[in-house]
């Protein structure tokens, strides 16, 4: 079959660098898994805004939380995009590894490849249970909300930044992380982590939750491998990248190591968004964001979500591309996304607003799963499990934090349709506008 783009009567054009010397760098494009970014990456492909030789990528961070629907869309996409125009297309998920901290074994941040195959199918495939956002929340201690939304920083800004420090810097792939301890038996090794250890110390050191709650989260992470093994980038793309191989193989590379991403230093590459011509606001912020940060002179840049390096453009909204024009580009073709109106990025996200989320759960979905985030019921589980419970600063009564704030409504108060306490909630944003 040919190029999608191909067929489309509408053109991106070439892009209009800042800078001519943005023209040479490696070009990064995010893809959400929408019908924007995928229309965006299809046609920055056909037009050669991409190309593999430069060092392009396209990243699609999982979440574990995303509607049935869109996993099956971003795999067809990987897979033409791919076989197609030769790109590499890498899926990648946040994890945790264990680690010495303050004197005890815990777990630091860091993330894995996976292949665009259900894990069910394949230990090296995606996960879409949630098993990623649980493995968040009881790593930091916190539910997200819509005043901390760290779920978008840390299950997919953050993880992208650590593989495009490992890819730009020319490494293979990410290298082993976690401590090196071996255990008869284990194939990466014996776990570390004491859970009751860490809940006396969670204690010793002031946290404000109850040890119940740190000994539950410090008991799942237990259980979780304590390492991640060394991966290659080739083995979770069709894409060649011969040249990386073969250069290693010949000697004419010296032993890379990842870029750095802070700093004065820092890498700089392209990252091309599939934000629209009707979506200028967006547009607006994430130029300011990076006015920031690339004004940052030390390692600990004060935007932790935007790397001092990164170069963004975007072609849609230059382009003159809004909404319709999307939809009209896949009206037609011979696959499409495919998921209820509104269920789109995390499928219950706390984002899309209250009245939204009600709708949803009513809406008939024949994808939906029980016990999946593409079901309700599992929002409100993983909220009770996970909220975390203090006494009041004047000492009346406990404060409860969930997803939707401090003493404020439930995912389980809107499985039963109920919406009384979240009345400024109502109405939402766009889930997508969360990387902004």
């Amino acid at each position: 079959m040919g190029s999608l783009a191909v067929q489309s009567c509408r053109r991106l054009g070439p892009l209009q660098y800042r800078d001519d010397a943005h023209r040479d760098l490696p070009h990064i494009l995010s893809f959400s898994g929408g019908r924007s970014s995928a229309a965006l990456a299809f046609m920055a492909a056909d037009e050669g805004l991409l190309r593999p030789e430069r060092g392009d990528l396209l990243l699609f961070a999982n979440t574990s939380a995303e509607h049935p629907g869109t996993y099956e869309f971003a795999a067809e996409c990987k897979s033409r995009i791919e076989s197609e125009f030769g790109l590499p297309f890498l899926w990648l998920e946040f994890c945790t590894v264990e680690n010495a901290w303050r004197g005890e074994y815990w777990r630091r941040d860091s993330y894995r490849l996976v292949k665009s195959i259900p894990i069910e199918d394949d230990p090296e495939g995606y996960r879409s249970s949630g098993e990623v956002f649980e493995e968040l929340l009881s790593w930091q201690g916190m539910l997200p909300n819509p005043h901390s939304r760290t779920c978008t920083a840390k299950l997919k800004l953050y993880p992208s930044h650590k593989l495009l420090a490992d890819w730009i810097g020319g490494t293979l792939g990410p290298a082993h992380a976690g401590h090196h301890w071996p255990a008869e038996g284990h194939e990466l090794g014996a776990n570390l982590v004491c859970a009751e250890q860490f809940a006396d110390g969670y204690v010793r050191r002031g946290g404000s939750a109850p040890r119940e709650q740190a000994l539950r989260r410090a008991e799942h992470l237990a259980s979780l491998p304590s390492q991640r093994s060394a991966q290659r980038f080739a083995d979770f793309t069709d894409a060649p990248l011969d040249d990386r191989e073969s250069d290693r193989r010949e000697g004419l590379v010296v032993e890379p190591r990842p870029a750095p991403m802070r700093g004065l230093e820092a890498a700089q590459h392209v990252r091309l968004l599939g934000l629209r011509a009707d979506e200028p606001r967006r547009v607006d912020r994430v130029l300011l964001r990076c006015l920031y940060a690339e004004g940052a002179t030390a390692a600990g840049c004060t935007v932790k979500t935007q790397p001092p390096g990164e170069r963004p453009y975007f072609p849609l909204h230059n382009a003159g591309i809004d909404a319709d024009a999307v939809a009209a580009y896949w009206n037609g073709r011979n696959f499409d996304l495919d998921i209820p109106p509104g269920a789109g990025n995390c499928s219950f996200c706390f984002m899309k607003g209250t009245k939204q989320l009600v709708e949803l759960s009513a809406t008939p979905d024949r994808r939906r799963r029980p016990g999946t985030p593409s079901d309700i019921g599992w929002w409100a589980e993983i909220e009770q499990r996970h909220m975390r419970t203090e006494p009041r600063r004047n000492g009346d009564g406990i404060s409860t934090f969930g997803f939707f704030g401090v003493n404020a409504g439930t995912f389980d108060d809107l499985a039963q349709g109920c919406t009384d306490g979240l009345s400024r909630y109502e109405q939402g944003t766009p889930a997508c506008d969360c990387t902004d």
